[in-house]
């Protein structure tokens, strides 16, 4: 077991409903991207633990107890909130949750996100290149006055996806830019080093202070990147420019059996890059404790 908690900042729920929900979506789309979509939704329904909430979270409880891990942030496929919050308040001191958007420049999307409160929501997570809209775009601007109203962190997934239906078009982290500087109380954060775009990402830290990176997933981007980096040289990049206190462990685990490998290959990293005990917690939990200003350790109910 780790010497230290830790914490999942990104892990994604997935039920029944809410791939029914996702399949409703896509409007305008081509029959052949249609059915590539919905094969890889059949197969994630027959990959499902459970099919109640109830039995998903019991196999989630199995799963973290099983890598001694204290609690997870869960992402919901689709823009499943209320299903989300009702998954959370399963477990509240082990499950929390990313708040999601169908659409961030639809008119009444910040009041979306003024629900996050009542629904126990700890987050906002979007995806422009399935979503198809740039992170800069003034129209999503009082979305992120929601955010900051409400103090809570805005993450996106930039790069390269296994989404069927994504555009690349939207995909570099650069397009955050503006929003990064115009909204300096905001903390935004980009998820698995910028998949592929781990050069903009780490531009971006320059002259910003409210900016996160997640080390969630295989990071197998780096396949498609020029002179396939190792995984250890992105961590020691991420770290040299955002520093241990802006780096957040995650695994992107979904159906299947919780990436227990990822944990420990990310935890080995930490070690032979020379971190302190103390900066290895604060990535691989102590980060996201603070980020989603959850109670102390010990009245988490671990």
């Amino acid at each position: 077991m780790p010497p230290f908690e830790v914490i999942d900042a990104h892990v994604h729920l997935v039920t029944p409903r809410m791939l029914e929900r996702t399949s409703r979506w896509a409007t305008g789309v081509r029959s052949r991207a249609l059915e590539a979509a919905s094969q890889a939704r059949q197969r994630r329904l027959r990959e499902l633990p459970g099919q109640t909430l109830e039995e998903i979270a019991a196999w989630w409880e199995r799963q973290l107890d099983g890598h001694g891990v204290a609690a997870a942030f869960f992402i919901a496929v689709g823009e499943a909130n209320e299903e989300l919050a009702e998954f959370c308040a399963l477990n509240p001191n082990r499950f929390y949750g990313w708040g999601s958007l169908q659409d961030p420049l639809h008119p009444d999307a910040a009041r979306t996100v003024a629900h996050f409160p009542e629904w126990g929501l700890r987050g906002l997570k979007l995806y422009p290149p399935t979503q198809r809209f740039w992170a800069s775009d003034r129209a999503v601007f009082p979305v992120y006055e929601k955010a900051a109203e409400l103090g809570i962190p805005v993450l996106f997934h930039f790069g390269v996806t296994v989404s069927p239906l994504c555009d690349l078009t939207y995909a570099n982290p650069l397009h955050l830019s503006a929003a990064l500087k115009q909204f300096p109380e905001v903390t935004f954060g980009i998820a698995h080093f910028g998949a592929g775009f781990l050069r903009e990402t780490l531009l971006l830290a320059y002259h910003t202070e409210n900016l996160f990176v997640d080390t969630s997933g295989t990071n197998n981007w780096r396949e498609y990147t020029p002179g396939n980096p190792s995984l250890e040289s992105i961590f020691a990049d991420a770290l040299r420019v955002f520093g241990p206190h802006r780096v957040v462990f995650g695994t992107d685990t979904a159906v299947g059996p919780y990436r227990g490998q990822i944990l420990r290959e990310q935890m080995e990293i930490l070690g032979r890059l020379g971190l302190s005990e103390e900066d290895q917690a604060a990535v691989m939990g102590a980060n996201a404790r603070r980020l989603f200003r959850l109670e102390a350790p010990a009245a988490a109910g671990r």
